[in-house]
This record gives structure tokens, sequence and C-alpha cells, in this order.
């Protein structure tokens, strides 16, 4: 097998095992873990399953390395947040059902095997035992490394999709994030959930999960060319376009901000629709309202939002980011009030956004009788 090489990792790992094995429990690092270490890729979000209740490992990890733990209610999930940056995810084998298509499923104890099957992706479905005895001892019990040797993305059963639609864009995100290509009946399959519609029957913030889950990949282009090519974009919004310049910053506000602003004068819509947590959904509607108001700001876009309207506008004028010229006791002085005031300051900001006022005495100079 080609190794990460994070031997810090890996002693963690080994120690966990150890754990585990003292609780009287088997425990396996699982899924995308076991596909990057496989791949030579480091990564620092780990996923460990085992067979019953994963308190004393994640128990552990708080006495032995002073990780922070977050407790979900979703059959025993935990998370130990280690200094560094380093995430594992504890949770117990299961197996899942679902009662009709986009369901959230139901949930039950379960073996390795059903714990494996009920993943996205066979390349996903990779368990390697942490137990001291077979330490690192791989279960490939559906051919995962057969799939990532051939470089496919290949489902694990026909239903697939339509149980779970938010891996249609799974699909997409894997197969651009490594150059892979989806394994032909999985992409029939795929298109089918697409022409049937059950990604309309997400709700938007899943959909938005797995939307901003593809911005955050290294180049999230190729990927939301690969979903508009399947027709899959439309579900996240009718006629979304995807930016070229979405390559050129790695923030994730930023390449929203981006993809906003692609969509014209529905970008403060399309946003809306995603039902963003408010402080992102404030960052990146500040920049659209810019250009859809084309109006210089009193209180200016701040370093991070005037890079991304250079970005987006290359040739606005220098003085269309600095804060307006003139206040209202400016004019005030010169007379005006009231409703003359406010089309002045509006006057004077447009004129300003298109470079066309650049200092305050330009601005006074067209108020002044």
């Amino acid at each position: 097998m080609r190794a990460a090489g994070n031997k810090a990792q890996l002693k963690i790992l080994a120690a966990i095992g150890a754990a585990a094995a003292r609780a009287g429990l088997k425990a396996w690092a699982v899924g995308g873990f076991a596909r990057d270490y496989y791949l030579g890729k480091n990564t620092c979000d780990i996923d460990i399953c085992a067979l019953g209740d994963t308190r004393p490992l994640v128990d552990f990890c708080i006495k032995n390395y002073g990780a922070r733990a977050v407790y979900f209610n979703n059959f025993g999930t935990a998370r130990a947040v280690f200094d560094g940056g380093l995430k594992i995810d504890f949770v117990r084998c299961r197996k899942e059902v679902y009662d009709k298509p986009a369901a959230l499923p139901h949930v039950a104890a379960g073996n390795l095997e059903d714990d494996l099957y009920r993943r996205d992706f066979t390349a996903n479905a990779w368990a390697l035992s942490l137990l001291p005895s077979e330490f690192f001892k791989s279960y490939d019990l559906f051919e995962s490394r057969a799939a990532i040797d051939a470089g496919i993305v290949k489902i694990l059963h026909p239903k697939s999709f339509e149980d779970d639609p938010t891996r249609v864009f799974r699909a997409v995100r894997f197969a651009a994030r490594f150059g892979w290509r989806l394994e032909p009946a999985t992409e029939k399959l795929l298109k089918a959930a697409v022409r049937g519609g059950f990604i309309s029957l997400l709700s938007r913030e899943r959909v938005r999960q797995e939307l901003l889950k593809i911005l955050e990949e290294k180049n999230p282009l190729p990927a939301l060319k690969l979903a508009a090519e399947y027709g899959a974009l439309k579900f996240v919004y009718a006629g979304l376009k995807c930016p070229p310049a979405i390559e050129k910053v790695q923030d994730l506000s930023a390449r929203l901000t981006l993809l906003a602003l692609a969509q014209g004068a529905k970008g403060a819509d399309f946003l809306k629709s995603l039902r963003l947590e408010r402080g992102l959904y404030n960052e990146c509607v500040a920049v659209v309202d810019f250009f859809e108001n084309k109006r210089a700001l009193a209180r200016p876009l701040n370093a991070a939002q005037k890079k991304i309207a250079r970005l987006y506008a290359p040739g606005l004028p220098a003085a269309a980011l600095r804060p307006l010229v003139i206040a209202g006791g400016d004019l005030q002085k010169l007379g005006l009030q009231g409703g003359a005031l406010g089309a002045a300051l509006r006057k004077t900001a447009r004129l300003q956004f298109a470079g066309e006022i650049r200092t305050k005495k330009e601005a006074l100079k067209i108020f002044k009788v």
C-alpha cells in the first residue's frame, strides 16, 4: 500500500486501536481516509467505526491528547478535535434503510459489511483495522482498491442515487477531484436520477451543503462543469452560470460571491435561495448589491470584498471602491435638505462608481449654484 506518511496520525490511530482492544472493541479507519491513505494523500478528517459504544475511544482522545469532543444525536456519533486541525469522527457500525427517495434513513446496529455497504461509492467503502494484532489490515469487501486503480466512481447498488440524491453531486466532485470517470452503469443511473427529478426532493439545506462542498474543492470549476453537463446544476439554481474566475480565489465566500455575480441581476436571489448562514450571506451579498446598485459606498467594501470586485470587473475605476467622497453635512452647507439632499448623495455615489468623480472638491462643484 502507498502510505501518506503522516507518522503522527498513524501513532494516534495505533494508540486508539490499542484502546479499542482494551475495551473489547473492534475498530476500523474507514471511507475517505482508507482511500486517501492508499493514494498517498494526507487528510485531517478521519472516520472510525467500531462494533460497540465508541465513547471509551473518545474519552481516550480527550485524556491522552487533550482533544475536544463534540457529541451528536445520530447513532452515537462523536467527533474528537485535536490541536493542529486533526478531526476524528467515531460512530458505531450501522446499516441504513430508506423508506422513500431522498428521505433520511432509518439507522440500526450493523456489522462492518453493513457499514461499508451504506456508503456512497466503492472507492469509499474500504476499512483498515486499528487493532494491534492486525494494524492496518485491509478489509476491502466491495473492490475499493480495484475501483481506485481503475479511476472510476461506482455506486454500491442500483438504488443509490434514488436513496440519497446528494450522491449525484458527490459523484461529480470525486470524479473532478481525482480525474476519474463514472463507471458506465453508474453514469446511466445518475442520468436517470437527474431526469427523474430526485434531486428536487432534497431540502434546500442539503443541496446547499453539496454546493459548498464543491466550492471548497481545490479547483471547483471541473466539478461544476460536470454537474452542469449532467443537468444537475439546475436543481441548485435555474440557469446557474459558472464563472472561470472562480479558479483564481481560494476562500469559500469569494467563490460563492463570484458565482452569485455571474447570475447578473439574479445574484441576490441566488444567494437568498441557498439559505446561507447570516454572516456568509452578508459577506457575499454586499458585493452583489454594490454592482447591482452601481454606487460608491459611504462605508466601503472590506479588503477581501474589494479583491473580488476587482477580479469580477478588472476595469472598475479605483474611485468606485473608495468611501463616498462627500457626506450629508457637506451638502447641507450648500443649502440642500430633505429629498434634494438624498438625491444629491445618490447622484454623487453613481458618478463616483463610474469614475467621473474622484474627490470631494469635484463632487461639491456639481452642486454649487
